[in-house]
């Protein structure tokens, strides 16, 4: 038979939506014609705070799992991995709990899955399916 491929696909399809989804609308105001996407709520200057930390955390945990899922460190890849999707859901909790003290959020309100637009669905479903690949090493 042909030469297994040592790439984690399921850990790949997983970390990738959560980048893909990042980059896609996250919430939509109906009434206030706002959308916003992960970086939106990246803020490097004076309005720096837990929104901003946990989208890069977010978004840094799923570009390093890509990255991890190229390369190969040794044995401990795997574990790397898991700690990239688990950075990143970390990221996704820390911006639940925090979600009010940005000037886009505040705009849409406070946090309802009416206002939640594809790209926060995508990152879910990349959380999971990202997890189960880094747990299951395929």
């Amino acid at each position: 038979m042909g030469k297994k491929s040592s790439l984690p696909l399921i850990y790949l399809i997983g970390v990738a939506l959560i980048a893909i989804g990042f980059c896609c609308p996250l919430f939509s105001g109906k009434l206030l014609k706002v959308t916003a996407n992960g970086f939106k709520f990246i803020h490097l200057n004076k309005n720096f705070g837990w929104s901003s930390l946990a989208a890069l955390l977010i978004f840094c945990g799923a570009v390093l799992g890509i990255v991890f899922s190229f390369v190969s460190v040794g044995k401990s890849t795997s574990l790397l991995r898991l700690v990239c999707v688990i950075v990143s859901i970390v990221g996704g909790l820390i911006f639940i709990i925090k979600f009010s003290d940005n000037s886009v959020t505040k705009a849409l309100g406070k946090f309802n899955l009416k206002y939640a637009a594809f790209g926060l669905y995508m990152i879910v479903v990349g959380w999971i399916v990202g997890l189960v690949g880094a747990i299951t090493n395929k």
